[in-house]
Order: structure tokens, then C-alpha cells, then sequence
């Protein structure tokens, strides 16, 4: 999305040109191709577990029918004003799943809202789902009768595999089709794969960068442990060299999870997310 103001006018002040420059360097260093609207921490502990945020990013859908909602907040590169903020919920019946959210991004000056949703099918094997979200800037209204490029909408999908016991492998490409005002990042296809022994679990993946030249991609390991309610989770990623550590606790009705990842050149991504129901 665009980071004008009000009228139309370029955002005034420090602040708002510190925002900008962060945007333009994250991008440029591939920190938030891989997520937007409806990150959450549980993604470190591994990509394919399908949140109902995880759902609407990424576009894999979960085992379990039981309904849940998710809360999450994420304070990208240390910048209060620029935070983002989701509501999720999702609910399974048979085979299909479905989950629909609403996000926030950012102060009114460089913000956007978004609206997002993801229908699929899953079962023990495998599952797939279908994912869209519609964005507006913040500096104005919220609508889908906008005309021109005021709103952006992309489309795509995603779907995982389990090819063996406690071995999964998964596939996301989150903007098939675009329309409108541009996305806040491009993101292109992903795939990984996660492997569960005992009370560890190790996944690997793989993000195309989009544009120019071509063959460039992201890469991210995790290794996480669980004992009974407790988890934590250490990742990595390239382009450029960073790490995070999360810390996750269940109890029967409800989870929380907390992560936080360095950058070497901006300041640290603090994430946080509390989901009720869903089931163990």
C-alpha cells in the first residue's frame, strides 16, 4: 500500500519519513516478503500448523474442525507506529475448513486496513485452501466500491502433505493474482517441509524473492522441543542473516505464544498471539 497522507499529500514530520525508510529497507532486504496481515509467532514453532491467522497468510488449513480465534500483534523492527494488529477465526466442518480476520497495520499516515479470508479441505493426509485479502489505506474509509487502485486485493493458496508419520511437506504461493493497489510487499512462491521426532520438531524452507534478477530466494530452519503444555522454537532466515527465539504454552481451551526476531540493520520484530478453542 502507499504511505501518502491525507488529501493525497506526502506524510509530514520525522516520524512518518522514518517509517517510509524502514518499509523501503525491509523490503529491499527481503524482511517481510514472507509475511503481512496475519503473521503470528506460531509460525516459527513451524509454517504448516494453521492458526486461524496462519490460514488467511498463508493459505494451509488444519486438521482439527473444533472453532478457534486468534489475537495477534506484531511490532515490526522495533517502531511502535509501525504495528500490526489481527483478529482471526476459524471453524471446520468434515472436510472443509474456513476462517476469515481483519487486520491493522500502522498509523493513519502510513497504514492500511486489511480484510482477509481462506476456504479449503483437509484431513489427516493433507489439506488445501484457497486464501484472499482486500486492503485501503488507512487514510481513508474502508470500502470495496473504492474506484481505481484505492483498494488491493490479492488472491492465491496454498496446500501441505503429510508423506509420512511426523513428516510434512507444504507449498504457499499467497499472491497468485493481484488486482489494484499494489501489495505492501511481493511475495512469491514458498515451499518447506517439517519432520517431528519425539518431542522435536526441524523444518526447512524456501521463499522465491520476486523481481529482478531472477533465482533469488529466502531460506529459514527452525528447531523446536515440547514438554507437555510448553514449547520453544529457535529460527533463522537469510537475505539478510537473522534469528528469533519463540516460547508457546497450551492449556486445554486456550494457547499464547511470543516471539522476537533480530535484523541486523533495523531494530528487533516483537510478536505475540492468544488463540481460544481449537482444541489440543
Amino acid at each position: 500500500m502507499s504511505a501518502r497522507g491525507r488529501g493525497g499529500m506526502a506524510p509530514a514530520g520525522a516520524r512518518a519519513v522514518a517509517l517510509v525508510v524502514a518499509l523501503a529497507i525491509a523490503a529491499a532486504t527481503g524482511a517481510i516478503a514472507r509475511a503481512q496481515d496475519f503473521a503470528t509467532p506460531v509460525d516459527a514453532i513451524s509454517p504448516a500448523l494453521a492458526s486461524p491467522c496462519g490460514m488467511i497468510e498463508h493459505g494451509f488449513a488444519a486438521v482439527r474442525t473444533a472453532p478457534a480465534i486468534e489475537l495477534a500483534t506484531i511490532r515490526w523492527f522495533g517502531l511502535p507506529e509501525l504495528t500490526t494488529r489481527a483478529a482471526a477465526a476459524a471453524a471446520g466442518w468434515r472436510a472443509l475448513r474456513a476462517a476469515a480476520g481483519v487486520s491493522q497495520t500502522g498509523d493513519p499516515e502510513v497504514g492500511w486496513t486489511g480484510l482477509g479470508a481462506a476456504l479449503g479441505v483437509a484431513d489427516s493426509s493433507g489439506g488445501a485452501a484457497v486464501r484472499a485479502v482486500a486492503r485501503r489505506d488507512r487514510t481513508s474509509r474502508f470500502g470495496f466500491d473504492a474506484r481505481g487502485a484505492a483498494v488491493g486485493l490479492e488472491v492465491g493458496g496454498g496446500a501441505w502433505v503429510a508423506v509420512a508419520p511426523g513428516v510434512a511437506l507444504w507449498a504457499s504461493a499467497p499472491q497468485m493474482w493481484t488486482r489494484g493497489e499494489a501489495p505492501p510487499a511481493a511475495r512469491a512462491l514458498g515451499f518447506g517441509g517439517a519432520a517431528r521426532i519425539g518431542a522435536l520438531t526441524l523444518w526447512l524452507a524456501r521463499e522465491s524473492v520476486a523481481g529482478p534478477p531472477r533465482g533469488r530466494a529466502e531460506h529459514a530452519a527452525g528447531l523446536g522441543a515440547s514438554a507437555g503444555p510448553l514449547a520453544i522454537a529457535l529460527s533463522a532466515r537469510d537475505q539478510p542473516l537473522r534469528g528469533g527465539v519463540t516460547l508457546a504454552a497450551r492449556a486445554p481451551h486456550c494457547a499464547i505464544a511470543a516471539g522476537v526476531e533480530s535484523h541486523p540493520v533495523l531494530g528487533e520484530t516483537v510478536k505475540l498471539a492468544i488463540t481460544a478453542g481449537g482444541g489440543r
